[in-house]
């Protein structure tokens, strides 16, 4: 039995309905050594004082707390979901910055995605930058990954469709990446858009740019954690693409629709040496008890036992 099916099968035993499921149905350079993170942050500031047109996104946290997700200030609202990202979030950081991390290259880069549209990884990927923002010691970067439906935005209710992201850094229309790395009215929060769409999507997301790309995020900000909401896996090449450069990934798994068949398939094209995490959402019970993490080939061996 895998361990997918496992935490699928607690399920059975639960009591009442996730308030994870309950807040889904009503959502609508040149490489440098790393600086410290007072250094990275005056930085940015300083390339924001550059740019008098890019105004600080605001994001209404009290809309997202009436919607049912993580709280990043109010510990009264919505104390369940919020402390099941808590949990999630935990180890993920021990893979990006404790004792696993030297197991795991580019370990604070951590995909979102799942096998199929719809079962909630933007959702997902949301709720655990929010919680990631609480943090006292750590920073988030959002990258909206999927440039083919870019839906953070929406999601956060911020207005990116018309500014400049992820592709029109990769094609050269902006000189730096700090260019396209948004403060948001969280502190601890940026977010990197896709940008324009383009039909060479996934050939600019395997280009020698995006690699140093990655490389420059991984280790220009010792504190920090990014987040790349991607596509579904399945039938979407430039998911795995992106997933080639990563170091940690979290796969969105369904309760009662996902099918064990595409999950398995979908882990299988992943890089074996990442760790791979499963968030079983929409379920009845709190997503931390089905949370599960390990490695691709742990997967690989459980599924055929």
């Amino acid at each position: 039995m895998s361990i997918i099916e496992k935490a699928l099968q607690k399920q059975q035993k639960a009591s009442k309905p996730s308030l994870i499921s309950q807040a889904m149905a009503e959502q609508p350079d040149n490489e440098t050594s790393p600086p410290t993170p007072e250094q990275a942050e005056k930085h940015d500031l300083a390339n924001s004082q550059h740019q008098p047109n890019k105004a600080i996104l605001h994001i209404d946290t009290n809309r997202l707390e009436r919607c049912g997700m993580v709280s990043h200030s109010n510990n009264k609202a919505n104390p369940q979901i919020t402390n099941e990202y808590r949990s999630i979030k935990r180890k993920i950081i021990h893979n990006a910055f404790g004792q696993a991390a030297s197991h795991h290259e580019n370990g604070n880069l951590v995909m979102i995605s799942s096998s199929r549209p719809s079962e909630g990884k933007t959702f997902t990927s949301v709720n655990l930058a929010l919680s990631l923002a609480s943090e006292k010691d750590k920073t988030v970067l959002l990258v909206d990954a999927d440039v083919l439906k870019p839906s953070t935005g929406k999601l956060l209710e911020i207005d990116v469709n018309n500014k400049p992201g992820l592709i029109d850094f990769l094609l050269g229309e902006v000189k730096s990446v700090s260019e396209v790395i948004y403060q948001t009215s969280i502190p601890n929060l940026r977010i990197l858009p896709a940008g324009t769409s383009h039909h060479l999507s996934n050939e600019l997301l395997a280009s020698d740019k995006m690699a140093s790309l990655t490389k420059e995020l991984a280790t220009r900000y010792p504190d920090r954690l990014v987040l790349f909401d991607c596509p579904p896996l399945l039938g979407v090449e430039e998911t795995i693409t992106v997933s080639k450069l990563l170091g940690q990934a979290m796969i969105v798994v369904e309760h009662g629709k996902t099918k064990m068949a595409d999950v398995e398939k979908a882990i299988s094209e992943l890089n074996k040496q990442m760790a791979i995490g499963f968030i079983v959402n929409k379920a009845k019970q709190g997503a931390y008890s089905q949370y599960e993490y390990g490695y691709g080939d742990d997967y690989k061996k459980e599924s055929q036992s």
